[in-house]
């Protein structure tokens, strides 16, 4: 094969792929910037014994220690080889008619998750007139199989008001609520989850702690739902022994390290207000969200430049609703985000 790529299946449409042309700060992979807890480090380091074994196909523990951490019974949460395993078992086990509803922007999985479902998306699209907030709800969702909503939203960092899920969930619609980010901010309690799950069997709660926890290379998400027909459905989609050793011990670990993404939400805080600020005095549009990262739009190409320097930003042109000149930039810490800022007032100057 050489120097050549290779593509097994299609090109990647996300970010962090810092292989092909290793950047020197990758802001388009949008993950905890304190990195991996000092216990999660050494659970990874210590499993190496226990991958001599196949893992637990049941992931008995970590859905033990999931459910401690979440206030879930354990039977309510399906592991997985990271959340976006997870959101194509969740289409492909849908028993209702009708395309799936996706409130757009949005992460492309979910809309391929459908398409290879057999079910096909449409899209509520937000626009940057709106500042992409919601406005009016989402109408009458009797026609779709299932929405699809992100809180906060990838790639905007708007989250939906907790009022607006409720009210969805009310309505007896299929929800997969994505959470993959919420840890990582001031409220991640706001949705009530426990509740919110135990109440409305119709929603399923997506969870990334790759992202919160700083080790998506590991691969691990989950589900958590009270409807646990549909979680067997997914599950009888999935191969067995999908959660690896060493996902398991990882994410066995963070679950006890909830003082660590507490700690992490308030830096990140900080960070977005200051980076906010300074984006804006240096021309460029930016919308204020709650996440670990920034949507901006510039009207110049930065993206290219900023590559050439060592900087990795995610191009958004292909997400539906947003097109050229839209990027999104990872939170990180204050001297990494100090050299996005000098790289970006070299180029615009």
């Amino acid at each position: 094969m050489g120097g050549d790529t290779v593509y097994l299946a299609k090109d990647n449409p996300h970010g962090g792929d810092i292989y092909g042309e290793p950047p020197k700060i990758d802001f388009s992979a949008s993950l905890n910037p304190l990195g991996m807890p000092p216990e999660v480090r050494r659970a990874l380091s210590e499993c190496a014994e226990t991958c001599a074994a196949y893992p637990d196909p049941y992931c008995r523990a970590l859905r033990e220690a999931i459910g401690h951490f979440e206030g879930v019974p354990a039977g309510n949460i399906l592991c997985g080889a990271g959340a976006s395993e997870l959101i194509y078992h969740y289409a492909a086990a849908l028993t209702g008619e009708g395309p799936g509803l996706i409130l757009a922007p949005a992460f492309s999985e979910y809309a391929l998750a459908l398409e290879l479902a057999g079910r096909g998306a449409e899209y509520r699209v937000l626009t940057p007139e709106e500042g992409f907030h919601l406005a009016g709800g989402l109408g009458d969702l009797g026609r779709y199989s299932a929405v699809f909503l992100c809180s906060p939203n990838n790639p905007t960092g708007l989250a939906l008001e907790p009022e607006v899920i409720w009210e969805t969930a009310g309505s007896g619609a299929n929800i997969l609520l994505d959470l993959s980010f919420l840890d990582l901010t001031l409220s991640p309690g706001r949705y009530r989850v426990p509740e919110l799950t135990a109440r409305y069997p119709n929603v399923t709660v997506l969870r990334s702690p790759g992202k919160s926890f700083a080790v998506p290379g590991v691969r691990l998400g989950y589900a958590i739902s009270s409807d646990r027909a549909l979680l067997e459905r997914m599950s009888e989609r999935g191969q067995c022994w999908n959660v690896s050793v060493p996902a398991a011990a990882a994410g066995e670990a963070a679950m006890g390290c909830g003082e660590w993404l507490r700690r992490s939400a308030v830096i990140i805080a900080e960070e977005r207000e200051r980076l906010t600020r300074e984006l804006k005095n240096l021309g460029l549009t930016v919308y204020p969200g709650e996440a670990n990262f920034l949507l901006m739009y510039s009207a110049a190409d930065i993206v290219t430049p900023l590559k050439r320097s060592g900087l990795a930003l995610r191009d958004c042109r292909n997400f539906v609703g947003l097109g050229p000149g839209y990027v999104r930039a990872a939170v990180r810490r204050r001297e990494e985000n100090d050299a996005l800022l000098r790289a970006l007032r070299e180029v615009i100057a």
